[in-house]
């Protein structure tokens, strides 16, 4: 299927995100989500305060619809629709996962923002009218027919989204936009991996006498990938805890662990460049586990309430007809996401 992580805008990864932590919650039996038939005709999804209207919903469906029309129409497939995911249908298998996930995070989101004194400026719903407007003249007649929605709905959606992404902002306020060197330092190193002393005895005597580190890795290694990109966290601790001292053309000292023996030659203790696109992942990071934790808390506290006739009522067109704006990136052709 479609790789949201690298194929959606900046907003949708945000969203993505919290759907994620709210779906082991939501969707594994517990009472963070309850299904109700109170619901009239025209609300989906109800929470404390916050209410998703079937039109609203409609057009994250046609949103959803469009895109992965786009991507299996690039693949050369036409029938994807009614292929099954497991027992269900791919359609009602998208719908039942990731659609509900992202709505009901979309619903709880706002629902903190009331909490936390988060609102919208007279501005900011501006550009939400005017995105609205230019997504909504996208759309191609049968696409409105599909959604039997309107602008103002769309500006509707606009800016509950608007206030899911200031709270998600509230949240990660108090946070050190600074990352230290050391966390965001990427090294270039060079490994030699044997399944016995002596064989890695053997290889450091041969490098130790002059011969290039990479020729004996080449030769001894039990590993075809002799250099590395690595960063924190990302190589077996007791081999860290020793690369992160080494300089430029050091090698180390025989190191073991449960499976093999090594030796590690630092070619780079700090990538400037790779360490500079590091930065924004290691502040990704640490803005996931600060707002993931607060909003995991609200989440198992909180309702939302869903009108599961309707609901299941909803489906996908099988056409790949549909090919309008992308729902998101219009959004994030007005507000920049991950710095407001």
């Amino acid at each position: 299927m479609i790789n949201d992580e690298k194929e959606v805008s900046a907003l949708r990864k945000q969203i993505i995100g919290l759907a994620a932590c709210l779906a082991g919650l939501c969707f594994s039996g517990c009472r963070d989500v309850v299904l109700s038939t109170s619901l009239n005709d025209h609300i989906l999804f109800s929470g404390t305060k916050t209410r998703l209207s079937l039109e609203e919903c409609s057009l994250v469906f046609l949103d959803f619809q469009t895109r992965y029309n786009l991507y299996y129409e690039n693949l050369g497939e036409t029938d994807f629709w009614k292929e099954k995911a497991g027992e269900s249908d791919f359609s009602d298998y998208l719908r039942d996962g990731r659609i509900k996930e992202e709505l009901c995070t979309l619903v709880l989101l706002n629902d903190m923002a009331s909490g936390l004194g988060v609102t919208l400026t007279d501005e900011e719903r501006s550009a939400c009218q005017a995105a609205a407007a230019d997504y909504y003249g996208s759309l191609s007649d049968e696409e409105k027919s599909y959604v039997q929605s309107d602008e103002s709905k769309a500006a509707s959606l606009y800016e509950k989204y608007r206030i899911a992404q200031k709270t998600i902002n509230e949240l990660c306020s108090g946070i050190n936009t600074e990352v230290s060197d050391n966390d965001k330092r990427v090294m270039i190193l060079q490994l030699i991996a044997a399944p016995s002393y002596e064989k890695i005895e053997q290889a450091k005597e041969r490098i130790s006498s002059g011969e290039d580190f990479e020729s004996v890795a080449k030769e001894v290694s039990r590993f075809s990938q002799i250099e590395y990109q690595v960063s924190r966290g990302t190589l077996n601790p007791i081999l860290e805890e020793t690369a992160i001292y080494m300089s430029d053309g050091e090698v180390s000292d025989i190191i073991q662990t449960e499976q093999n023996y090594y030796l590690i030659r630092c070619v780079d203790d700090f990538d400037e460049v790779l360490s500079s696109e590091n930065e924004s992942q290691v502040f990704g990071k640490l803005r996931y586990a600060t707002w993931s934790q607060s909003f995991t808390s609200y989440a198992k506290e909180h309702t939302v309430g869903i009108s599961e006739e309707i609901w299941e009522n909803l489906h996908f067109y099988q056409t790949t007809a549909f090919t309008s704006d992308d729902l998101y990136e219009t959004y994030d052709r007005y507000f920049c996401t991950n710095s407001n």
